[in-house]
């Protein structure tokens, strides 16, 4: 199978009209160059010798993490037939470019992603949010790199890797990275305002890179969050994509499992999500974009693989042309991240003890706002990260007639029985949300109740 990697943001921001165009993403293989995935029970240093005894060049990446065991190798035009006798092997995918889409300036626009992810209905106008604010937590950005020396992230983001096969240096010479890190986790601009920021570089400044170099950057993020001993306060974000491939969705479902949280951007191509890798692996946490006014942007990836979704249209951000400087654009490159820091804001938060890996990104769609986007073609969940000292009440959920859903149940919350119609969503603890009917009395929201029978 072959695959190609491109950033999922860079698309133009439009003052007028925040309508974007789709981008249809084409293959573009890299000649000669190959990534292997071994058998589990292979001993990867016994594969690696006999691998370059056999074609007389020497692995560029070794992979050793979670359940994905295997290395990339280039110099090599037929690997296959090279290591035809290797029972080892379990599978071999054509290395791939990973390619950046063009950025356009937009100077000061509104930002509305913070606001939107902490209210339940859209028009608000502040960022509710615990101070907590991913404190003790770890955002490894997987991307063009970070601009560690931008004041908005006070010392918090460094240098973690670089994977970048053209670029030696340790720099973001793009801006892309720099973007996601300002909305993972800058003071100003960020959802995890407190969170440690690391930069895992796999691009370079023309935004472009190897796919072989995004798993190992995979690898190393998984890999340092456990043996540094805070896989259970780690998120990683991926705002990049491309053709559907098995070898990436198995690099990043090996990464989850081994307790890593990963948001995705879900793809700027306007297709279903089940086309694309890694957004259609199934363990990670894939978003869509939507704009202010919430609706699904144009150019966003949607359907049942879709998780949550996020702002993603004319977001404001850090960018590297100065340590104060920001960048406006668009695409679910820019959602991504508003997940990947609610991530980390949720594992900081004092005495919840939220899981991370797959279990976090369960969390946030059971804490997220309900059928609040207009043809979202995907389940209807909107990134909420679950205040509850916002004063504007949360959405209804659906009605359905007494044929379809009826109950009759007491409350253990409440002194009376419930008799009628209405289902809505618990968002945290004790604290709910309901909007239900006894009979004829309707009930407002925020009432003590906690739960409906069916």
């Amino acid at each position: 199978m072959r695959s190609l990697f491109t950033l999922l943001a860079a698309l133009p921001a439009v003052l007028t009209a925040p309508l974007v165009a789709r981008q249809d993403t084409p293959e573009e293989p890299i000649a000669n160059s190959w990534i292997v995935k071994l058998r589990n029970d292979a001993i990867l240093p016994d594969i690696l010798t006999q691998v370059t005894s056999l074609v007389g060049v020497e692995p560029t990446h070794q992979y050793n993490f979670g359940d994905f065991k295997g290395f990339s190798i280039a110099g090599v035009s037929d690997l296959v037939g090279a290591l035809s006798s290797l029972t080892a092997i379990e599978s071999i995918e054509q290395d791939q470019v990973v390619r950046a889409n063009a950025i356009t300036r937009q100077a000061n626009p509104p930002s509305y992603g913070l606001v939107r992810i902490s209210h339940r209905k859209n028009g608000a106008s502040d960022y509710v949010y615990d101070d907590s604010a991913g404190a003790g937590t770890y955002a490894y950005i997987i991307d063009t790199g970070i601009y560690t020396q931008h004041n908005d992230f006070n010392g918090r983001a460094s240098f973690g890797a670089n994977f970048s096969p053209e670029e030696n240096d340790n720099n973001d010479n793009n801006g892309h990275g720099t973007h996601v890190a300002g909305t993972t986790g800058s003071t100003t601009y960020g959802v995890a305002k407190k969170t440690n920021l690391i930069a895992v570089k796999v691009l370079g400044g023309d935004g472009s890179g190897a796919l072989s170099g995004v798993i190992a950057g995979i690898a190393y993020a998984a890999n340092d969050a456990v043996s540094k001993g805070r896989a259970g306060k780690s998120v990683g974000n991926l705002s990049l994509g491309g053709v559907l491939s098995p070898m990436t969705n198995q690099a990043v479902t090996a990464a989850v499992r081994q307790g890593l949280f990963l948001a995705v951007a879900a793809g700027n191509s306007g297709l279903p999500t089940i086309t694309a890798s890694p957004a259609s692996a199934p363990d990670v946490c894939t978003v869509g974009a939507i704009d202010s006014k919430d609706a699904r942007a144009s150019f966003s990836n949607f359907g049942l693989l879709v998780d949550v979704f996020a702002p993603g249209v004319d977001i404001i951000s850090t960018w590297i042309d100065g340590p104060d400087d920001t960048n406006t654009i668009s695409g679910t490159s820019m959602a991504s991240p508003h997940v990947a820091g609610l991530g980390a804001y949720l594992l900081g938060m004092p005495g919840k003890n939220y899981q991370g890996g797959k279990a976090l990104c369960d969390t946030i769609k059971g804490l997220s706002t309900k059928n609040a986007i207009s043809l979202p073609l995907s389940p209807n969940n909107l990134a909420y990260n679950g205040n509850v000292r916002s004063k504007i009440p949360a959405p209804p959920a659906k009605l359905y007639t007494p044929a379809m859903l009826p109950f009759s149940e007491k409350s253990p919350a409440a002194p009376f029985a419930m008799e009628g119609i209405g289902i809505a969503e618990h968002t945290e603890g004790d604290v709910a949300a309901y909007a239900y009917r006894c009979g004829a009395q309707e009930r407002p929201f925020g009432s003590a109740v906690d739960y409906f029978a069916a």
